[in-house]
């Protein structure tokens, strides 16, 4: 005699929330679109030439996109954030909106951020560590009291705004 277990004739599948959503992605590839578009990459080598970087995601650089960010969506909805790496000071500033944070290289999920700023800036991940940052406060790699950053983050935070709507922005970063 033999038991027969009821089973159904398909897998069936099961799929799991991994990556952004659609609407992130979409985001995304709309604000990496801003970064290189030639006035906002014209910005972000003024700035980064500054301390000899090459863009965005250099110290400076990246001071001033999260100040733009912060311009852009707003102060409530943004937590500017360090990362810090080999037990420096911060080394990239990074701009964290809901779930995600917004780089000089895109927008990251939480899973993906420590991961991807090691890889960046070459460090272990045991000793990584991202910190929350006051802009405001004096910090020789993320100095803000120059002229020309204030002008990059004046425009770049109205390119952003020109380009991709601040409230939808809001919405799908669950703001």
């Amino acid at each position: 005699m033999s038991t027969t277990v009821d089973q159904p004739d398909r897998q069936q599948n099961v799929t799991s929330a991994k990556g952004p959503s659609q609407a992130v992605s979409s985001l995304n590839r709309e604000y990496r679109a801003v970064l290189i578009n030639e006035e906002a990459t014209g910005i972000g080598r003024a700035v980064a030439q500054i301390v000899r970087g090459d863009g965005w995601h250099e110290a400076k650089s990246s001071a001033v996109l999260v100040t733009a960010v912060i311009g852009w969506l707003g102060g409530d909805a943004v937590r500017p954030i360090g990362f810090c790496a080999n037990g420096t000071g911060p080394v990239e500033m990074v701009a964290k909106v809901g779930n995600y944070y917004i780089t000089g290289h895109g927008i990251e999920s939480e899973d993906d951020i420590t991961v991807n700023c090691c890889e960046r800036h070459r460090t272990r991940f045991s000793q990584a560590r991202l910190e929350d940052l006051d802009p405001a406060q004096p910090n020789p790699r993320f100095a803000m009291g120059s002229p020309l950053a204030q002008r990059a983050v004046d425009r770049l935070a109205a390119i952003l705004s020109e380009e991709i709507d601040p409230e939808i922005a809001r919405v799908v970063l669950g703001c």
